[in-house]
């Protein structure tokens, strides 16, 4: 008979202790789970972004991130509160990204080749001479061709939220000037995470070496590689003039950002505050765009200050590197959805 009573008063203690686990993982009153960076304060659920990248904070778009956890912040009251580590303090991009599918980290702007190995049709911005000026890059990246993209990022677990302006990228390296295709043949050239980028420097006998960016100005001073390619707010950012000889004003191709939100941690936003995420996120890009425009004045200043020699592509001489690289356009064409693109982007010079 006690033992009895034993067995029934551990079983009772035993569903007590299920009940007050399981109510633990219930949803707030705001219809979003505790966990997913929220906290339960009293009725109201609030929410912590971190926000992760790889440059510099003094850039137009590490600034576009400090500007975006102040707006958010102050709008919606305290209730979504963003902590921005910028510098690679959370790894590179492509590690960035994949914590934001596990769920740890909320979002991150990276450098549109870093999403080809998640979304492979992100290979579009690494096509050469792809777009003739930013006018052109941001009527498509804010169109129909960003809104297409946008479509492929949710089965990978993100959303996106808008297009950053990186600046038109030039060749740098320490070995001669670049003016023609033949001067960048047998050259060791640090290419990002995007097979088509590595395909576009072995179109012109350069060798492409995925180095990530946070280690590529090691990689340069001791000549692992001979040379890269950036837009000059890294350039300029991360001081490559330092370890580089030459720089060719190619604008060869082309570095947006995406900015990307996780799409679950959206998802579990009460509808108002994912409406103030966009809407913020979309003031923020038109402030970004336009302080990367005043910005590239000032970084081409201080190349010219810093000593490195820099030559500039004839027209002649960039019809020859684009008839040379025209071959990556048939391969992106063999991507899921490439052709796709490629007729949205119909008009733009260089396809």
């Amino acid at each position: 008979m006690f033992k009895r009573n034993r067995i029934m008063v551990g079983a009772m203690v035993l569903i007590l202790l299920i009940s007050l686990l399981t109510g633990c993982g219930k949803t707030t009153s705001e219809g979003a789970p505790s966990g997913n960076g929220g906290t339960a304060e009293g009725d109201q659920q609030n929410y912590v972004i971190k926000f992760a990248h790889v440059v510099r904070p003094t850039t137009a778009k590490g600034m576009a991130a400090e500007r975006f956890a102040e707006l958010i912040e102050e709008r919606s009251g305290g209730r979504i509160r963003v902590e921005v580590y910028p510098d690679s303090q959370l790894g590179t991009d492509q590690e960035i990204t994949e914590q934001m599918q596990l769920g740890t980290i909320q979002m991150n702007a990276p450098f549109t080749a870093v999403l080809a190995p998640f979304v492979p049709q992100f290979q579009v911005f690494d096509l050469p001479f792809i777009f003739p000026d930013t006018v052109t890059a941001s009527k498509a990246m804010n169109g129909d061709m960003g809104e297409k993209l946008n479509e492929y990022l949710i089965p990978a677990g993100l959303r996106g939220l808008g297009y950053w302006d990186g600046g038109f990228k030039h060749f740098t390296n320490s070995v001669r000037p670049i003016e023609t295709p033949a001067d960048i043949d047998g050259l060791k050239m640090r290419a990002s995470q995007s097979q088509l980028l590595i395909s576009q420097f072995r179109a012109l006998n350069a060798g492409g070496i995925s180095i990530p960016f946070a280690e590529l100005y090691t990689a340069l001073q001791n000549k692992t590689v001979d040379g890269q390619e950036n837009p000059l707010s890294n350039i300029v950012s991360r001081k490559f003039y330092e370890v580089q000889d030459y720089l060719t004003l190619s604008s060869h191709g082309y570095l947006g950002y995406a900015l990307v939100i996780s799409n679950d941690f959206y998802e579990n936003l009460p509808v108002d505050l994912q409406q103030m995420v966009e809407e913020v996120a979309n003031e923020v890009a038109q402030w970004q765009w336009e302080k990367a425009a005043e910005e590239e004045a000032e970084y081409m200043k201080a190349v010219k200050e810093s000593g490195i020699q820099i030559s500039e592509l004839t027209p002649e001489n960039k019809d020859a590197f684009i008839e040379a690289t025209s071959g990556v356009y048939d391969e992106f064409k063999q991507i899921s959805g490439g052709e796709e693109l490629l007729e949205l982007l119909k008009g733009i010079r260089g396809y």
